[in-house]
């Protein structure tokens, strides 16, 4: 029976040791550089989705500096081209997106260039749900957008 307390108490002394160990090299610091890539549904049409991509910067704690690219595969007005913005997290669940977003139009065969500005806050509710709000302001469209986000 000694011999059995004295290896439990050994194993015990050992995992307690192995659990204070220091990190990793690759896990004591996070990398301030980062890829993205967001899709969503766009509201004109049943099958249509705009899909953002690029690189974000972390510049302080909070705060993330963005640039991408949008692609977007609408027929009416199509959104396609570069996206910009600041990305604030305020707490673990709650974060404000600010996005300024430069396209190019084509009407009667005339391109025109185009900006859009949009500002965006979403509240995680749980690990896999949270809402989301976003004013968008266009030359040529306002709008409001309220939603629920599911991650899988």
């Amino acid at each position: 029976m000694k011999t059995f307390v004295f290896f439990f108490t050994l194993w015990f002394s050992c995992l307690s040791f192995a659990s204070n160990l220091p990190a990793l090299p690759s896990e004591q610091k996070q990398s301030p550089h980062g890829l993205y890539l967001s899709s969503e549904h766009a509201n004109s049409q049943f099958d249509s989705w705009k899909i953002d991509g690029g690189y974000s910067y972390n510049l302080f704690k909070k705060i993330d500096l963005y640039v991408g690219a949008r692609i977007d595969n609408s027929d009416n007005v199509n959104e396609s081209g570069i996206v910009s913005g600041v990305n604030y997290q305020v707490n673990h669940r709650v974060s404000v997106k600010s996005t300024l977003h430069s396209y190019s139009e084509v009407t009667n065969d005339t391109r025109n260039s185009a900006m859009s500005a949009e500002l965006s806050s979403r509240l995680r509710l749980t690990e896999n749900l949270d809402l989301h709000a976003t004013l968008d302001y266009q030359e040529w469209q306002q709008g409001v957008e309220f939603g629920l986000g599911f991650r899988f």
